[in-house]
């Protein structure tokens, strides 16, 4: 990646600081994250499940089932999300269908976790590789789950990591 484009929006000449790791609370046990996507697996085996679900719109327990699964803080979740930390909890409170964009954030969001879990077989050792830079996509996995681009390039590292092309 060339220096204007990793400088682009830091003003010109300025220097890229040294990425950081996340730290994320690391409280869920893999048995209780298996049950907690169970419901959400027929959407990753299945695209016109996954759309039927993406266009009625997932219950807003949805939200709380993604903040036992991945760990994340309830900050974390709503700049994944794009929404306040208010219309969050109005989320997590509410019994209304989240609408088709938060579904399809949240389920993709599942699928990767999944995905993380099925090849690092440890959520913590997945969580451990989301904190730490990634020479393989040049970022930090974790910061790039805001999209649903991100989210991809992720699952494709993932893949990639499966199949021992790391470079």
């Amino acid at each position: 990646m060339s220096k204007e484009i990793k400088n682009q929006g830091t003003g010109v000449g300025a220097k890229r600081a040294a990425p950081r790791p996340y730290v994320m609370p690391e409280t869920t046990s893999v048995p209780m994250v298996n049950d907690l996507l169970e419901p959400y697996e027929v959407y990753f085996k299945s695209p016109l499940a996954k759309l039927g679900a993406i266009k009625q719109g997932l219950h807003a327990d949805a939200i709380t089932d993604l903040l036992q699964v991945t760990g994340a803080t309830q900050i974390d979740i709503a700049r994944w999300l794009d929404i306040t930390e208010p219309t969050l909890r109005k989320h997590i409170q509410g019994s209304r269908e989240l609408n088709r964009g938060l579904s399809e954030h949240i389920i993709q969001l599942f699928e990767l976790f999944d995905k993380g879990l099925d090849t690092f077989g440890s959520l913590d050792e997945f969580k451990s590789w989301l904190k730490n830079y990634n020479p393989g996509i040049d970022a930090i996995p974790f910061e790039l789950l805001d999209t649903l681009t991100g989210i991809s390039i992720v699952l494709n590292q993932l893949i990639r990591i499966d199949y021992g092309v790391l470079a």
